[in-house]
């Protein structure tokens, strides 16, 4: 019995020193400072369909950015918050883990959009994944 007690307390230890997964959920993102999600980085709960106007450090500075699946993202880049249409859209996989070296989908041309980007709509997306 005593094996038994110790052996149990020795599992207890080792399972409560364990890291934790964090949860994503829909509206959550990643937005980092670095490209492939390096650099200073914060996962933020949004709410959808609202424009979340991008403060320091990631205003005119991100990297890196991806939604949790279950939802899209319009960036903006352009303008000095969100507009109609975005200027892209950014879907969970894969993400946009290069922002500094983006095509950007209207003009086809690879840009450093995350010098630029102020703001970011999140929608939500059943079939995003």
């Amino acid at each position: 019995m005593k094996t038994f007690t110790i052996a149990l307390a020795a599992l207890t230890a080792i399972t409560s020193a364990a890291p934790t997964l964090e949860t994503r959920t829909p509206g959550s993102v990643l937005i980092c400072t670095g490209e492939n999600y390096t650099g200073e980085c914060e996962r933020l709960q949004v709410p959808f369909n609202t424009c979340q106007q991008l403060a320091a450090p990631y205003r005119n500075n991100v990297g890196s950015f991806r939604p949790d699946v279950g939802a899209y993202c319009r960036i903006t880049y352009t303008a000095e918050k969100c507009t109609t249409h975005g200027d892209a859209f950014v879907e969970p996989t894969p993400g946009a883990p290069t922002l500094h070296h983006f095509d950007d989908p209207a003009t086809g041309t690879n840009m450093d959009a995350g010098s630029n980007m102020t703001s970011f709509l999140c929608q939500e997306c059943t079939n995003c994944t």
